[in-house]
């Protein structure tokens, strides 16, 4: 993968470049498409969203079987690739160029010819109509037929296997991996981080750039796989943009929110014309502290691109996994260059893209009325739509031992029998085992499926069997409740690096603190590593991971699920609770748990904190429309929405105490003769009183004769002669 490009490796014909309609805005967009994305990284749960729909989606060729077939390392067959696969690359492609903030337009050819100008070595130069596709699959199966780490894969050996000119023109203008295909390739590309020349990390960052350049837009992908590896290359030159687009900064990771799983341990920046010779670089974590950085790379490799200055910051300051969103602050300064800007300030925060910032919270009576009650919440950013979910509370009597497909949410990149383990078990017929699918991954992790209520002497039970860990891997059990952070409450490693397993499983009673009594919590458990390295993962299926048996709790309550509804017409700000999204009558008396979830960006996120209720059928009048309707709005005298009504007479009247532009009507006195007069309607059953007064002071109002005929209150007061000035106000009197 490691890039030795020469200056000319981009000079070639260009093109014109129209800019087509987004096929995803912030916030909105179709994961289908593959280019033509704009995502506002300033938005965290724009990019979550933008994570979970179109980063994804190209996730979705792991699943799949026939995408790479005919491939032949002994006999050189090239073997061919799937639409479907070619598009998860582009799309995992322009999903990184919008993080950057840069066109979204770059396409995959099939028929565009290869480049044969410029430095292309006399080696590399096939019959001009070879396409670069077909350059791209060569190079990628050449690749993957040699797997050394001492030559330079871009332009080989002569002794290399599956070698021929349309090979090594592939080979020589591709971004190249071996041990990888499809769109972790690209990861690889971006984050620099493993398997360049002699299986180093890329400290020049190259592949990034090629990637992350503004001019590119007409790029081949080829990707080969047999049983013993993989390999993919990327075929980046060739018809620019012209003219190439306006300069600016282009940072990676980007400005604003990035997701942790693709933070990489290099940072860049590039603009065109800049001379980073004489750059410094100050980065602070957001308590201000200083971070250590060391300077890789600060020079122009390539013409028609943009200078570049990379560095890497201290690796114990930036987060592998990210609990807590922790932002930093870059500051370059010092830049030289005609017309460039001197410096540069920019703030990256690290997210989890798994979990939102937002506050699920219901606000609402808890004792509405049995006829329902409304229930309101802060809108969440970017929301598809919410789900309100109904539940019983009973004491938590549940065993978990695998078995069962619905109570186990599957986070890893394992497939699902993988991860509920025959090989080892404390109950027939199988745990949940935890473990890497690949050396690259640093986190993964399984969460159960159930939500529960701790109580006083609350305790999580298990039995675990430690396999193959190394002293750098540490499984963890987390608990999450109302604050939506994972926290460890135990941990299991081998410090010794012992590489032996334990031999039986052992029964472990863990306390879960108390600081979640009463809180609506979930458990999860978690394998991690600090950083890349050689682990064991899915090849040593029986032995490797940590494997969980028959998991229970003691002292808790579990929410059973009566019903879940959904909304998803937006916006709202409510949702209401009644025998309709219960499915049932409320019954007097019960006790019901009510919690918000939400789908952003494809993927339906955990519910908030459960509200606890028990309906009533005694409430009658201002009450029962308080309870019911408008629980947030506070007393019969106060003014929710500060429009000069008070609660109480927007109840009278029928209006809405959380629209302060429908109480015009009511204050519209008029002259009806000699008589100032106001009117309104009035609901059934009530009645309302008022008053006028001739100076507004205090203690100088008097009563007015309201009449209540038709649905309609009507206050009229006779003016005496002479008065000049005369007031009149409606009057509620509380129950």
């Amino acid at each position: 993968m490691g890039s030795y490009f020469t200056q000319s490796v981009l000079a070639v014909a260009l093109t014109a470049f129209s800019s087509s309609a987004y096929a995803w805005e912030p916030g909105v967009g179709n994961e289908s498409d593959t280019s033509g994305f704009a995502v506002n990284t300033q938005s965290r749960n724009d990019v979550v969203s933008f994570w979970h729909c179109v980063y994804m989606k190209s996730e979705e060729y792991k699943a799949r079987s026939g995408d790479i077939t005919g491939v032949s390392t002994s006999s050189c067959s090239v073997g061919s690739t799937s639409t479907a696969l070619r598009n998860d690359v582009l799309r995992r492609v322009n999903y990184y160029r919008a993080m950057a903030g840069i066109h979204t337009d770059v396409n995959f050819t099939t028929s565009a010819n290869v480049v044969n100008g410029g430095d292309t070595p006399a080696g590399a130069q096939p019959p001009s109509l070879t396409t670069k596709l077909a350059a791209a699959q060569a190079a990628a199966l050449m690749r993957l037929a040699n797997s050394s780490t001492s030559d330079n894969p871009h332009n080989p050996p002569t002794n290399w296997s599956c070698d021929d000119s349309i090979a090594r023109n592939g080979a020589y203008h591709s971004n190249l991996v071996r041990g990888a295909y499809g769109p972790i390739a690209v990861d690889l590309y971006i984050s620099e981080d493993f398997g360049g020349i002699g299986g180093t990390a890329n400290d020049g960052a190259v592949h990034r750039k090629l990637l992350l350049q503004l001019a590119i837009q007409e790029l081949a992908s080829g990707d080969v796989a047999d049983s013993s590896s993989s390999a993919n290359a990327i075929y980046v030159s060739g018809n620019l943009i012209s003219p190439t687009p306006s300069a600016d900064f282009v940072t990676w990771p980007n400005s604003g929110c990035i997701p942790y799983q693709i933070t990489p341990d290099r940072w860049s920046v590039r603009y065109r014309g800049a001379d980073f010779t004489s750059a410094t670089i100050v980065m602070k974590d957001e308590e201000d502290n200083v971070i250590n950085t060391t300077t890789i790379d600060h020079s122009s490799i390539l013409t028609l691109t943009d200078d570049y200055f990379v560095w890497k910051p201290d690796s114990s300051a930036i987060p592998s996994t990210a609990s807590e969103d922790q932002t930093f602050t870059i500051t370059i300064s010092n830049i030289q260059g005609s017309g460039v800007p001197s410096s540069l300030s920019y703030s990256v925060t690290v997210i989890d893209p798994d979990r939102l910032n937002d506050d699920l919270h219901l606000s609402g009576s808890s004792t509405p009325p049995t006829s329902g009650g409304n229930y309101f919440f802060t809108p969440v950013e970017a929301a598809e739509n919410y789900r309100l979910k109904i539940s019983s509370l009973l004491p938590a009597m549940w065993t978990e031992s695998a078995s069962s497909a619905s109570t186990i949410i599957n986070q890893t990149a394992l497939d699902d029998s993988e991860i509920r383990s025959t090989n080892s078990f404390q109950s027939s017929p199988r745990s949940l085992r935890i473990a890497f699918e690949a050396n690259t991954e640093t986190f993964t992790a399984i969460e159960l499926d159930r939500t529960f209520i701790p109580n006083a002497g609350a305790q999580v039970n298990f039995y675990s069997r430690r396999g193959l860990m190394l002293n750098t891997t540490t499984w963890a059990l987390q608990i999450k409740g109302g604050s939506g952070i994972w926290t460890d409450f135990h941990t299991i490693t081998d410090p010794a690096n012992s590489g032996l397993t334990e031999n039986n499983f052992t029964l472990k009673n863990i306390d879960i603190p108390s600081s979640y009594n009463g809180i609506s919590s979930s458990l999860r458990i978690v394998l991690r590593k600090s950083a890349l390295h050689s682990s064991y993962f899915t090849g040593f299926s029986s032995v490797a991971g940590v494997f969980t048996d028959d998991i229970s709790l003691t002292n808790c309550d579990e929410l059973t699920d009566i019903n879940i509804h959904t909304y998803s017409s937006l916006p709202i700000d409510n949702v209401t609770f009644d025998a309709t999204t219960t499915g049932s009558s409320l019954v007097n008396g019960d006790t019901y748990l009510l919690s918000l979830g939400v789908t952003v960006g494809c993927k339906d996120f955990g519910y908030g904190q459960a509200v606890e209720v028990a309906p009533t059928n005694s409430l009658t009048g201002y009450d029962l429309w308080y309870h019911g309707s408008y629980p947030i709005i506070g007393n019969f005298d106060d003014d929710y929405d500060n429009d000069g009504i008070g609660n109480g007479l927007e109840y009278t009247f029928g209006l809405t105490p959380l629209d302060s532009a429908d109480a015009n009507d009511l204050l519209k006195p008029q002259m009806v003769g000699d008589s100032l007069q106001l009117s309104h309607s009035i609901i059934s059953g009530e009645t309302v009183e008022a008053e006028y007064s001739y100076t507004l002071e205090a203690g100088s109002w008097n009563s007015v004769t309201v009449t209540n005929s038709g649905g309609v209150a009507t206050a009229s007061f006779a003016v005496p002669t002479g008065k000049t000035e005369c007031f009149i106000r409606w009057k509620a009197i509380e129950p």
